[in-house]
């Protein structure tokens, strides 16, 4: 009764102590109190008690930072985003959700292969379906080394517009695969003279080699693309651990394409079980059909949108054609100014200082190049041939090509230059440079055309030179009426050599370029 009556009368002590919260990174403050009690004069403990619910938010706060870091690590590279260039987080996303939408157009499309290859067909056979198969991937394989010696040279100059073509052609595959059962059931055999059927393909083995082909360019194209993107992004030396990253960021965008698409495959099989009472011989597509289409067109519209922007995102720092044109523009307007109002005895140095050229330029992300007119230019030669061969000078030499000696022009023979007309040109015009210009002369001076063929042992700088003034000229013989070619690309060269002539600081085009973020160790003019 005593120890009962002690601990009555027993006075319990509160002590109250303020913490830092380690989620608020030491900005917000907790408020913890301690109870000590004392149960009988031999014991002791300590009761741990909080006075409100911020214990919780602190667990809570710390578990979702650590699942963040956990997802940091795992899908982005290490630094992230000090490590990588501008951009690379909108363009993983773009690219993930396009290739979250292939993935769900390929269940969607899948299942009309398997029918047109005569799943469900009591007369099909496996062994004619796998020699079908076999024969359409081989085919496949053929064209796509084909498509690959054709492509291959283009593919470091013409990433972007590579990437986007990649998939189109995975959307043309992938809407011929979903059109099969409805093409081969509107295709009639009776349209191949009778005698000549056996030597045709069928329709099915023809429709799905094309498809086939279409799948290996993309293959072909996104992965010889894949690379100068990884480069791009990879600014810390750290190519191997972007290309890792993008890798498992491929692995997710799989599993989430794999779950939704087992729940998209499931209910159009519900559909189609629905619609097998109901099907009309004379319908040319079923409600099934009809909803997978409207689907795979949805998909498609996303997809293609997708892989736009997520393109456009791409501000690389490498110059192709498209983007040394866009980037140069007003250096070759005002050049082109200069040479057609000038003569030859002015100062040209004077005309674009250093202050000038940086102010006319612009950084990599602020370059936006037109993905389709580059495309057109892509499969469109133009005026401008640069680094044709020396078999095809001979071709060019053979047309109407006006020749400076002393003060008068003078065509040689049926519209031929003589070789030591031509090697007066060379020399007395090129003989210092790496590179030679070359005019064609048309019937309208639009279509005249200016080749370039560099010499041996040229260089990045060189080829870059090349360019500048392949295009003033270019540009002045548009412009001009009654001035000479041969005229014009002297007053060209002149300014070229000015651009390219270093300033008392040792600055000049080249050197500009990579100071302002251009990468000019890698050039794909086109050369």
């Amino acid at each position: 009764s005593e120890d009962v009556s002690r601990r009555q009368t027993m006075n319990f002590r509160e002590y109250n102590i303020t913490v830092s919260s380690g989620s608020d990174g030491g900005n917000g403050k907790e408020s913890d109190s301690f109870v000590l009690e004392a149960a009988d004069l031999e014991y002791e403990f300590l009761v741990w008690s909080r006075c409100n619910a911020s214990t919780v938010d602190a667990k809570a706060r710390t578990l979702l930072h650590r699942l963040r870091q956990v997802g940091q690590d795992l899908f982005l590279p290490v630094g992230y985003p000090n490590s990588v260039a501008e951009g690379y987080l909108e363009y993983q996303f773009y690219d993930s959700l396009q290739g979250l939408c292939t993935y769900l157009r390929g269940v969607v499309s899948t299942s009309a292969v398997l029918v047109a290859a005569g799943v469900g067909d009591a007369e099909a056979t496996a062994m004619s379906a796998a020699m079908t198969w076999a024969i359409r991937d081989g085919f496949g394989m053929i064209g796509g080394l084909f498509f690959s010696y054709k492509a291959s040279p283009q593919f470091d100059t013409y990433v972007k517009e590579f990437r986007l073509l990649a998939d189109v052609f995975n959307d043309v595959g992938l809407t011929l695969d979903l059109a099969l059962p409805i093409l081969l059931s509107q295709t009639k055999p009776a349209w191949i003279p009778g005698g000549l059927s056996k030597y045709f393909p069928s329709p099915y083995l023809l429709l799905t080699s094309i498809s086939t082909l279409c799948k290996v360019a993309c293959g072909i194209c996104a992965g010889a693309t894949k690379g100068n993107i990884t480069d791009h992004f990879a600014v810390s030396g750290n190519r191997a651990d972007v290309n890792a990253k993008e890798n498992t960021q491929e692995t997710l965008v799989s599993l989430l394409g794999m779950i939704m698409g087992i729940g998209l495959a499931k209910w159009l099989h519900y559909l189609e079980k629905r619609d097998d009472a109901s099907v009309q011989g004379d319908k040319l597509m079923t409600d099934t059909q009809l909803i997978s289409w409207t689907i795979f067109l949805i998909l498609t519209a996303i997809h293609i949108w997708a892989n736009y922007v997520g393109i456009q995102k791409l501000q690389l720092r490498t110059l192709n054609g498209s983007r040394a044109k866009v980037l140069l523009h007003q250096i070759v307007e005002n050049c082109s100014d200069w040479v057609m109002d000038i003569t030859d005895k002015d100062d040209a140095s004077k005309i674009l200082t250093r202050d000038r050229c940086e102010k006319m330029l612009q950084a990599p992300r602020q370059i936006k190049e037109s993905l389709w007119t580059s495309l057109f230019g892509m499969l469109r030669r133009g005026n401008i041939h640069l680094g044709i061969r020396l078999r095809d000078v001979a071709k060019i030499t053979s047309h109407t090509t006006s020749i400076h000696r002393g003060d008068e022009y003078e065509r040689v023979g049926q519209n031929k230059l003589s070789s030591s007309l031509l090697r007066s040109y060379l020399n007395d015009e090129f003989g210092h440079e790496n590179y030679v210009i070359l005019i064609e002369e048309k019937p309208t001076k639009s279509q005249s055309t200016v080749s370039v063929v560099m010499k041996v042992g040229a260089g990045d700088a060189d080829e870059l030179k090349a360019f500048v003034h392949a295009h003033i000229l270019h540009e002045c013989i548009e412009r001009a009426t009654d001035v000479s070619h041969l005229r014009l690309l002297r007053r060209s060269h002149k300014i070229t050599e000015s651009l390219f002539e270093r300033d008392k600081n040792g600055f000049n085009l080249h050197s500009i370029l990579s100071r302002i973020g251009w990468d000019m160790s890698r050039l794909y003019l086109g050369f």
